[in-house]
């Protein structure tokens, strides 16, 4: 290449960069100037929680009473805005999301990262029956994790949905990783909006812990039941607040 030519492509390389070519940054990097709100809705009552089972990451469908929660939420919030609707993949949550969606003619995005805590081995279990040094460190240590693996089909209560699958074990801090930065994603990406998010109650405790400034250890300190509603408003300013109603 010539002194000249090589001038001349310098040159369009930089008109590129100034103009068309400029890499822009994405929009999820950049701060919203309106407040942005995520509804997030622990799905209806499952068997499991009636029998006061560690459901983790197993797929247990909604029961009767779960079904009516999730039909007279949708009827709750019938009135109020929304303008997208997601949930964790789980069929509990998916069909509780369903409910509000398809009244809205809504489609429901499914986000891994809002599943459930993984309790390992112990899913299907009453947590009762999970050792007691176990409990203390995976409570008090937020890097301690639950052991994955296959549960014991015949200590729990309700085999079919356990046996022969392998359960990931998480951490709390595995789990606020994932569920916090989603839902971080999930405000950028609809700014101004207001978004419904039906996941877990595991998560969700996790959510108020870093929306109230505390440990996440300290998650036992918000009781969430089936089919609530807890207020998440993202500011302009990167805080985060907890609202009374939306």
């Amino acid at each position: 290449m010539t002194r000249k030519a090589l001038l001349v492509f310098v040159v369009l390389g930089s008109l590129l960069l100034s103009e068309g070519g400029r890499v822009h940054p994405s929009s999820a990097s950049q701060a919203c100037a309106q407040p942005t709100k995520l509804v997030l809705v622990r799905h209806g009552q499952t068997d499991w929680n009636a029998r006061g089972l560690l459901q983790g990451n197993a797929e247990v469908p909604l029961d009767e009473t779960g079904r009516a929660q999730a039909r007279s939420l949708a009827h709750a919030v019938a009135g109020k805005r929304v303008d997208a609707v997601y949930s964790s993949p789980l069929s509990r949550a998916y069909e509780t999301a369903l409910a509000i969606a398809e009244a809205r003619g809504l489609a429901v995005g499914r986000r891994a990262e809002l599943r459930e805590i993984g309790v390992g081995i112990y899913t299907g279990l009453r947590l009762a029956r999970i050792p007691a040094d176990v409990r203390t460190a995976w409570s008090a240590n937020p890097d301690f994790p639950m052991p994955p693996g296959v549960p014991e089909a015949t200590a729990s209560a309700e085999p079919a949905y356990v046996e022969g699958r392998r359960f990931e074990g998480e951490s709390l801090n595995m789990v606020l990783e994932r569920s916090w930065r989603d839902l971080r994603d999930l405000g950028r990406q609809h700014c101004g909006q207001t978004v419904v998010v039906v996941t877990h109650g595991g998560v969700i405790q996790i959510a108020l812990t870093q929306a109230s400034g505390l440990a996440v250890t300290r998650y036992r300190a918000f009781p969430v039941s089936n089919a609530s509603q807890t207020i998440l408003e993202y500011r302009s300013d990167g805080s985060v607040a907890v609202l009374p109603d939306w």
